[in-house]
């Protein structure tokens, strides 16, 4: 189950809420403006402290890659790859 809402659930249900409500709302004030904000939000919804940065910097990113692609699809399929890495790392590494 946990790995069914690590690699499913949380990259299509945050990829909605991050790029498309909260990137997409806040992109009338340009993409800098809102790739920050919706990954500085991002980050600080992991409730993990020592991943603020890195997981800021994934944000920007995945609202760089869903303002270059166009769609969601691309952006989720790279949260689902790297939560896949991470979820292999923690339950064999």
């Amino acid at each position: 189950m946990a790995a069914a809402v690590t690699l499913v659930g949380a990259p299509v249900t945050e990829e909605l809420f991050f790029r498309g409500l909260v990137f997409g709302g806040f992109s009338r004030w340009g993409f800098w403006p809102a790739a920050l904000l919706s990954g500085l939000l991002f980050s600080l919804v992991h409730f993990d402290p020592g991943s603020v940065v890195p997981f800021f910097a994934i944000g920007v990113a995945l609202a760089w890659l869903y303002q270059r692609s166009g769609t969601l699809w691309y952006p989720i399929l790279f949260h689902f790859a790297f939560n896949a890495v991470s979820f292999t790392i923690l339950a064999f590494g």
